[in-house]
C-alpha cells in the first residue's frame, strides 16, 4: 500500500488553529467568574459566554464547511480540534447560574412574605431547575410569587387579568426601608400579548433595607403605588398590589436583593423569609423554592406566621 504523505498527518486546519484561543479564553473566564470579582464578573459574565457560545458554533460550521475542501485528509489536529471543540460546548452549561461574590454572603435583614395568605412560589432557590432567575446576575437570588388552586394560578381560561388568583392583592413591604424608587406610569401587559424583556419590573418599588442592599419588588398594578422615593416603610406596609406590568407573562410579585440601585447592573445577594409555614411545617428562616412542571406550578406553597396579639387585643 502506498505510504501516506507526510503532509497529510502535519497540516493544520485554519479551524484548528483557532479552537486552542477559545478553549483558553474559556477556561479563563470560567477562572475569573470562580474568583467572583463583584462588577468585574458581572460585565466579564454578559459579554463572556455569548462570545463563547458564538465563536463555537462559527468553528462547528467553519468545520464542517472547512471539510469538503480540505485535501490533506483527516489528522491527529482535527481530532485534537474537535476534542477541544466539544468540550467548549459541553462545559458551556457551566455558566447556567451566576457565581455572584455574595453567593456566601446572605443578607441578614428580617424579611417577611410580601402577600398574605397562602403564597405559592413560582420560581426562587438556588438552582435553574426551580428559579430560571439565576443566570442574570441582579436577580441571582430572585422569587417570583404567586397563588394557585391545584397548581393552577387561575380559573376559567386565564385570558383575562381578573382570571388570576393573585390580581389585585395587596403587596406589603418585606422588609423596613427607605424608598429609593418608585414607578407607577407602567401599563398592564393582557395575556398573551407580546413584550419586551427590558421592560423589566414594570411598575416597581425600590427599597434600601440595610447599607448597599436594595430590595426590589416589580409587576405592580399601575395606580396602585403607595410611595415615593424618599418615603420610610415598616415592614407590613401596603406598597401597592399584584399586577402584571413589564416583563410579566401574568399577575405575580416579583423580589430580588441587589447591591446598586441599578436594575441589571449589580450583583445578587440571597436573602430568606422569616416566620412562615410550609405543608403546615412552622419555619424560623428559610429559601422557598418552585417549580413548574406539566403547565402547573409545583413550587412550594408557603403562608406568613401572624404572630400573636398581644393579651387583650384582636389579632
Amino acid at each position: 500500500m502506498p505510504r501516506r504523505d507526510p503532509a497529510q498527518r502535519t497540516a493544520v486546519d485554519w479551524w484548528v488553529r483557532v479552537v486552542p484561543i477559545v478553549l483558553v479564553g474559556h477556561l479563563a473566564v470560567l477562572g475569573v467568574l470562580r474568583a467572583r470579582l463583584g462588577q468585574i464578573g458581572l460585565w466579564l459574565w454578559y459579554a463572556g459566554p455569548v462570545l463563547l457560545a458564538a465563536a463555537a458554533a462559527v468553528l462547528l460550521v467553519g468545520s464542517l464547511l472547512s471539510a469538503r475542501r480540505w485535501k490533506h485528509g483527516v489528522n491527529r489536529w482535527h481530532v485534537l480540534g474537535y476534542a477541544g471543540l466539544i468540550f467548549v460546548i459541553f462545559t458551556l452549561p457551566t455558566y447556567e447560574a451566576y457565581p455572584s461574590s455574595y453567593d456566601d454572603r446572605p443578607s441578614e435583614v428580617v424579611f417577611r412574605l410580601p402577600l398574605d395568605g397562602p403564597v405559592t412560589v413560582a420560581w426562587g432557590g438556588g438552582d435553574s431547575d426551580v428559579n430560571y432567575h439565576v443566570f442574570l446576575p441582579d436577580q441571582r437570588w430572585a422569587y417570583d410569587l404567586l397563588v394557585t388552586r391545584d397548581g393552577r394560578s387561575f380559573e376559567g381560561s386565564g385570558a383575562e387579568l381578573d382570571d388570576y388568583y393573585a390580581y389585585g392583592l395587596p403587596v406589603r413591604a418585606p422588609a423596613s426601608g427607605v424608598v429609593f424608587a418608585a414607578s407607577d406610569g407602567e401599563p398592564e401587559v393582557e395575556i398573551g400579548e407580546p413584550r419586551w424583556g427590558l421592560a423589566g419590573l414594570g411598575n416597581h418599588v425600590g427599597l434600601e433595607v440595610a447599607p448597599d442592599e436594595y430590595l426590589f419588588i416589580g409587576h405592580l398594578q399601575p395606580g396602585s403605588v403607595t410611595v415615593q422615593a424618599g418615603d420610610r416603610v415598616v415592614a407590613g406596609q401596603v406598597l401597592g398590589s399584584v399586577g402584571n406590568s413589564g416583563n410579566s407573562s401574568e399577575p405575580h410579585v416579583h423580589l430580588h436583593l441587589q447591591d446598586s440601585t441599578r436594575v441589571y447592573f449589580g450583583e445578587g445577594i440571597p436573602f430568606y423569609f422569616h416566620d412562615y409555614t410550609q405543608a403546615g411545617v412552622p419555619v424560623a428562616r428559610g429559601m422557598p423554592e418552585g417549580g413548574h412542571r406539566a403547565r402547573r406550578y409545583v413550587g412550594q406553597i408557603v403562608e406568613r406566621l401572624t404572630p400573636p396579639a398581644p393579651a387583650g387585643q384582636p389579632r
